[in-house]
């Protein structure tokens, strides 16, 4: 399923079908909470991901859609089944782990295929989805090889393959790319869209991994103490968080703490804890609209400008000095400290006269380039 797909469903309210639901899922290890009153609706064919610091709830979540823990209160359906007391050999998911779990004695081949023998399926059965799922991985050749004869990015298509070959109706995928090295990763995340796309069918993944979950995604959810922040597509988790900590967790962002001092339809006024005088759009991320109270201010770094000098056509404009310079290849990346003591991050484009440290400087950005959340 596409971001647009996904748009138009949840814009038109057509039920196109839910491959996974949780209701109001708990998970209480030894009277601690690891899983708190999770809601999450996962449309069919679609890439959904799971994405949060360690310790978030994040894969307890998936072990329970996969049966391997099973809920304090709540419930996991599947194609609208219930779940509760179905063991994971008798769900129609199947999981990749980050580890892999291969069997080191058997073959690649032997691997891919030990599902469908533990089914008692026929050979020639066997046979044609084992093939099958070889192709799909690109991994024909080395059907005959042991896993310590593979490369890591070898072993995780071995892996799908393994997870294909029963044909789910979900893909459960846990940190699947996380013990690959960058270049590995950037190529398996292209061949897992591609997979994604071919196959149809729906994908579940956890990650930690922003930047993984945001070009993989048709949509995300971002969990944060056991809860679920925020639900939505990559642009709507980007750029219109509903929570201080989803603006922060989601890429880089700067921050400011303060108090609204004036609110109008179009515009609000407020004064940082540090004594800055902003200006920022209002907002109704939060459900309704902020209109006093405490708040925090989110300001992305390539939503800044710098300048030598005051900007008077922007709304938003402060001195400091440059603290840090560092030259990235397609963007810089500057640190600047304004006079009220407040530290930026600041990305632009790579120019061909980059200032250097220690520069006075002005940075600037427009009402609309900012967001008020609850503070």
């Amino acid at each position: 399923m596409s971001q647009t797909a996904t748009q138009n469903h949840q814009l038109s309210g057509i039920n196109i079908g839910l491959d996974v639901e949780l209701r109001k899922v708990f998970k209480v290890f030894n009277g601690e909470a690891a899983v708190r009153g999770v809601d999450l609706s996962i449309y069919k064919g679609e890439f959904f991901s799971i994405l949060g610091p360690s310790g978030c709830g994040k894969t307890t979540t998936l072990r329970l859609i996969a049966g391997f823990e099973s809920p304090t209160a709540g419930d996991v359906l599947i194609r609208g089944a219930s779940m509760l007391n179905v063991p994971p050999y008798r769900r129609p998911a199947n999981t990749v782990f980050q580890s892999y779990a291969l069997f080191s004695h058997m073959t690649v081949w032997e691997n891919i295929a030990f599902g469908l023998r533990i089914k008692k399926r026929g050979k020639g059965e066997i046979h044609d989805r084992v093939q099958e799922a070889l192709k799909l991985v690109k991994m024909e050749s080395f059907a005959n090889r042991f896993p310590s004869q593979m490369s890591g990015g070898q072993q995780q298509r071995v892996a799908l393959a393994r997870a294909l070959v029963n044909r789910p109706t979900v893909l459960l995928l846990d940190e699947p790319l996380g013990a690959l090295d960058l270049k590995l990763r950037k190529e398996m995340q292209v061949e897992l869209s591609n997979l994604h796309h071919e196959l149809g069918l729906t994908f579940v993944m956890v990650t930690h991994d922003q930047e993984e979950a945001l070009s993989l995604s048709d949509r995300i959810a971002v969990m944060h103490e056991g809860k679920v922040e925020q639900v939505g597509t990559p642009s709507q988790i980007y750029d219109r968080p509903q929570s201080a900590f989803v603006a922060d967790f989601i890429g880089d962002t700067n921050l400011f703490r303060g108090k609204i001092e004036g609110a109008h339809p179009a515009m609000l006024w407020i004064r940082t804890a540090s004594g800055l005088k902003m200006k920022v759009q209002p907002s109704d991320v939060s459900g309704e609209p902020l209109t006093s109270g405490a708040v925090v201010v989110s300001v992305r770094p390539e939503k800044v400008t710098l300048g030598f000098t005051p900007d008077d056509e922007q709304t938003n404009c402060f001195e400091g000095r440059l603290q840090n310079v560092m030259y990235l290849g397609t963007h810089v990346h500057y640190v600047v400290q304004l006079r009220s003591g407040d530290q930026l991050t600041v990305r632009q484009p790579s120019a061909l006269h980059v200032p250097e440290a220690d520069t006075p400087i002005f940075l600037s950005w427009q009402a609309h380039d900012c967001l008020a959340l609850p503070g």
